[in-house]
C-alpha cells in the first residue's frame, strides 16, 4: 500500500474553529489537502477538494494546480473509488471530476449535498455508484469509513492498518493532530460530544491523525513533489 497527502492551498485561519478551548481571535496558518491511495491495483481518494476561484478569495485561499503532480503520481490511471468524508466545498466540490469512479458517502451528508451543493456534485451524485453509508462501511477488507457526526451531521473517518500501525484519515473530526494528541475538541461543530467521543477513543486506542488542515503533515513525512508528501 502507498498513501499520499496533496496539498492544494493554504490559508490563514481563525484557531478558534480549529480548537474549542480558543476564545481569542488569533490565527493560524493551515492547508487545504486531502489523500489519495494505492492498494491492490486500485486508486482511492479520500475527498477531492474544489477549483472555484471565488470561494478561494472568499475564504482567502492560495490555491496551488496539483492536477499534473498528482496525474505523475497516478499515471492518470482511473481513480476506482472515492471516499468523501463530509459534504463540506474543500472535500468535495470536485467530485464531479469523477464521473467514473465509485463513491462512498455517509447518507446524512449525501443528502445535504443535494440541498447545498453545486449543481454539478449534485448531478455526480445522483448517479449510479453511490454507496451511502449510515454508520459503517468496510471497503475491500482494508478501509473502514465509520460515521461521527461530530464536525457536521454526517462527517466520516477512515480507519485502517499498515504494518502494525492504526491510522485514521480524520476528515475535520480533526482540523490539526493536535485535536487528538491533545484531546482538544474541535470549534467548529454540528454536535460536541460525538466529536469528543471520537478523539478520546481513537486516541485512548492509539491512532495515528491524518487530518486535511494540518500544515506539519507536510513537513513530516517524505516529500516526493513541491505539494505532495509519502506517508506509506
Amino acid at each position: 500500500m502507498q498513501l499520499y497527502a496533496i496539498k492544494f492551498g493554504e490559508s490563514s485561519f481563525n484557531s478558534k474553529y480549529a480548537f474549542r478551548d480558543v476564545t481569542s481571535d488569533d490565527k493560524m496558518q493551515i492547508s487545504w489537502s486531502y489523500y489519495l491511495a494505492k492498494f491492490n491495483d486500485k486508486t482511492i481518494l479520500f475527498d477531492v477538494g474544489f477549483r472555484d476561484s471565488l470561494i478561494a478569495e472568499e475564504w482567502g485561499i492560495t490555491l496551488v494546480n496539483v492536477n499534473e503532480e498528482v496525474n505523475h503520481l497516478i499515471n492518470d490511471v482511473q481513480v476506482d473509488t472515492v471516499f468523501i468524508t463530509h459534504s463540506h466545498f474543500d472535500h468535495i466540490d470536485n467530485v464531479d471530476l469523477y464521473p467514473d469512479s465509485q463513491i462512498i458517502i455517509a447518507h446524512d451528508d449525501f443528502l445535504d449535498a443535494l440541498n447545498n451543493r453545486t449543481p454539478e456534485v449534485k448531478s455526480r451524485l445522483l448517479r449510479d455508484n453511490v454507496i451511502t453509508v449510515k454508520d459503517e462501511y468496510l471497503y475491500d477488507n482494508k478501509f473502514r469509513f465509520k460515521v461521527i457526526g461530530g464536525h457536521t451531521v454526517g462527517s466520516s473517518v477512515i480507519y485502517f492498518e499498515h504494518e502494525g500501525n492504526n491510522f485514521v484519515i480524520t476528515g475535520d473530526e480533526c482540523y490539526n493532530r493536535d485535536n487528538m494528541i491533545s484531546n482538544r475538541p474541535i470549534g467548529a461543530y454540528m454536535n460536541t460530544e460525538k466529536n469528543e467521543a471520537f478523539l478520546q477513543d481513537a486516541n485512548h486506542k492509539g491512532y495515528i491523525p491524518l487530518p486535511y488542515h494540518d500544515l506539519s503533515v507536510f513537513q513530516s513525512y517524505k516529500l516526493v513533489s513541491s505539494h505532495i508528501v509519502q506517508i506509506l
